[in-house]
């Protein structure tokens, strides 16, 4: 799963949230990309280690963006709700993953 949106959307507090049940109040930008995973069990005794990629907001006109998202199973995009050019922009993000994904499917 990779996680995209602005920067202090709030991304890298859902993953920490998601993933080791824990909030951090104070901000700390993330360049480039944080990974995280964690362990899921799901029906049927099945277990899955679920990787999440959370991109560092400011990366959405880099040239690396295209090679975080290629591959991935899926995206959340992240938006703060206090912020509308935050929400604003999530249409740019949804326009690059569209983008990247279009060309796995060639």
């Amino acid at each position: 799963v990779v996680v995209c949106g602005d920067g202090s959307s709030g991304k890298t507090c859902l993953c920490q949230r998601f993933v080791k049940d824990s909030f951090e109040r104070t901000y700390h930008q993330t360049l480039g990309l944080d990974f995280f995973s964690k362990r899921i069990s799901l029906p049927g005794d099945i277990q899955v280690l679920l990787q999440v990629w959370d991109i560092g907001g400011q990366s959405i006109a880099g040239e690396m963006i295209d090679k975080y998202i290629y591959g991935s199973h899926a995206a959340l995009i992240v938006y703060d709700v206090t912020n509308m050019s935050s929400f604003d922009n999530t249409q740019d993000w949804l326009n690059v993953i569209r983008r990247v994904t279009k060309t796995q499917e060639k």
